[in-house]
C-alpha cells in the first residue's frame, strides 16, 4: 500500500517523474516543436499593422500558439502514460497514438482555451474577482488534456470529466495545478532570464525566445508525467463518499 502524507496525494509521483523524464527525453519533442512554431508565428505577426487590426492579428497568433502548446502537452501525456506503465515509451508509438487521438486532444484544447479566454475577459473587467475565476478555471480543468490524451475520453467530454475528477480529488488536483503553473510559467521564465544574462550580447530576441521555448518544453515534459499519473490515479480512485 502506498504511503501518502496527505489524503489522496501520492507525493512520490513528483520524485519519480524526474528520472522517468531522463529515461524518456523524447517526451519533450512534440511540446518543443509546438512551442518553437508558436514563437515563429508570434514573431511573424508582431510587426504586422497597428491599432485594432494589429492587436487582433497578434491575439489570434497567441491563441494559435496556446492551442499548439496544449496539443503538445496532450502528445506528451500519451508518451508519459506509456512511460509510467512500461518504464520506456517509443516516440513512434506515442506519435501514432497522438495522430489517432489528435482530434479529441484538439477539441479539449479548444474548450480549455475558450473558458480561459472568458476568464481573462472577466479579469480585465473585475480585477481580483476575475483573477479568482481564472484560478478556478485552471484548477478544475487541470486534467482536461490528460483525460482526452491518456484517458481516452472524448474531447467534448474532457472538461466535464476533469471537473468531476478534481472534485473527487481536490488536494491532488491542487498540488498538480500549483506545480504545473510554477514550472511552466515561473521557473522556466526565471531560468531563461538567468541564462540570457550569462549569454550577454549573444542573447538576441530570437535566441531568448527559443531558449524559453526549450525550457518550457522540458517543464511541460515533467508536467505531462505528473498530470498523466495523477489523472490515472484519480480516475481509478473511488470518491470517499461512495
Amino acid at each position: 500500500m502506498r504511503r501518502r502524507s496527505l489524503p489522496g496525494v501520492d507525493l512520490s509521483v513528483y520524485a519519480r517523474a524526474l528520472p522517468l523524464l531522463v529515461r524518456n527525453p523524447a517526451i519533450i519533442v512534440v511540446p518543443l516543436l509546438a512551442l518553437v512554431i508558436g514563437v515563429l508565428v508570434n514573431l511573424a505577426l508582431a510587426p504586422s499593422g497597428g491599432g485594432a487590426l494589429g492587436s487582433t492579428t497578434l491575439g489570434l497568433g497567441q491563441l494559435f500558439s496556446f492551442l499548439l502548446a496544449l496539443f503538445g502537452l496532450g502528445s506528451a501525456c500519451i508518451m508519459a502514460d506509456g512511460a509510467w506503465r512500461r518504464g520506456r515509451m517509443s516516440f513512434d508509438t506515442a506519435w501514432t497514438e497522438t495522430q489517432h487521438k489528435g482530434r479529441e486532444i484538439l477539441y479539449a484544447a479548444i474548450g480549455v482555451s475558450l473558458l480561459l479566454a472568458v476568464g481573462q475577459y472577466v479579469a480585465q473587467l473585475f480585477g481580483v474577482l476575475g483573477l479568482l475565476l481564472m484560478a478556478a478555471i485552471v484548477y478544475f480543468l487541470i486534467w482536461a488534456i490528460p483525460a482526452a490524451a491518456a484517458g481516452g475520453v472524448p474531447g467534448g467530454a474532457a472538461i466535464q470529466v476533469s471537473v468531476e475528477r478534481v472534485r473527487a480529488n481536490p488536494l491532488s488536483a491542487a498540488l498538480a495545478t500549483i506545480v504545473s503553473l510554477v514550472l511552466v510559467f515561473y521557473a522556466a521564465g526565471a531560468l531563461t532570464v538567468f541564462l540570457a544574462g550569462l549569454l550577454g550580447p549573444a542573447a538576441s530576441g530570437i535566441v531568448v525566445s527559443l531558449l524559453y521555448a526549450l525550457l518550457r518544453a522540458i517543464a511541460l515534459g515533467y508536467v505531462a508525467l505528473v498530470l498523466a499519473k495523477t489523472y490515472a490515479d484519480a480516475a481509478f480512485t473511488r470518491p470517499p463518499w461512495l
